[in-house]
C-alpha cells in the first residue's frame, strides 16, 4: 500500500504540472496554483473534476476583463482539462501503476472499468487497491488448491531484483 501511495502521488504531482502548464499557456489568471491544486486533488483518483469549476470562472473572468470571446476561454480550459485527463488516462496511470501493483496497463483499465460501473465514483477510489486485494487472495487459493505457488502477478522487490 506505501508503494500505491507513493505511486498515485508521482501520478497527482505529474497530472499539478500538466495542468499548470497548460492553463499558463492559455493564458488562464492563477494558472499555475489552480493546476496545483488539482494536483492535489487528484490524490483522490477523478477528484480532479471538481476543479473544472473555479477553472471555467477564472476562464470566464479574464474573457470579460481581456475582451475576448468568453466561449474561446471556455473551449480553450475544456481542452486543457481534455488532453491531461487523456494524458493521465493513457499514459500515466497504466504506466506508473501498473509498475507498482504489477498490473498490466490492460487490466488497470479493465478493472477501472469494472469497478466504476459496480460502485460509480467510489468504485474508480478503489479499483486498484481492491483489484491487487483481490488477485493476492486468488493466488493464495490457487497455490493452496494446487500446492504450489502461483504468480498472476509481477512482483518485484524494492531493489529491482
Amino acid at each position: 500500500m506505501n508503494r500505491y501511495f507513493r505511486a498515485q502521488a508521482a501520478v497527482a504531482s505529474i497530472v499539478g504540472i500538466l495542468f499548470a502548464v497548460g492553463f499558463t499557456i492559455i493564458g488562464l489568471p492563477l494558472g499555475i496554483l489552480l493546476g496545483l491544486f488539482i494536483g492535489l486533488l487528484n490524490m483522490v483518483p477523478y477528484l480532479q473534476i471538481i476543479g473544472l469549476i473555479p477553472a471555467v470562472f477564472l476562464a470566464a473572468l479574464h474573457a470579460l476583463e481581456g475582451g475576448s470571446n468568453i466561449w474561446v476561454m471556455l473551449a480553450l480550459t475544456g481542452s486543457v482539462f481534455i488532453i491531461v485527463q487523456a494524458i493521465q488516462d493513457m499514459l500515466l496511470v497504466p504506466r506508473i501503476m501498473g509498475k507498482v501493483t504489477g498490473l498490466s496497463p490492460a487490466i488497470i483499465l479493465l478493472s477501472l472499468s469494472v469497478w466504476g460501473k459496480l460502485l460509480g465514483f467510489f468504485g474508480l477510489i478503489i479499483a486498484l487497491p481492491m483489484t491487487c486485494l483481490v488477485l493476492a487472495y486468488y493466488e493464495r487459493y490457487l497455490s493452496k488448491a494446487s500446492g504450489h505457488p502461483v504468480h498472476l502477478m509481477e512482483t518485484k522487490s524494492e531493489d529491482g531484483g
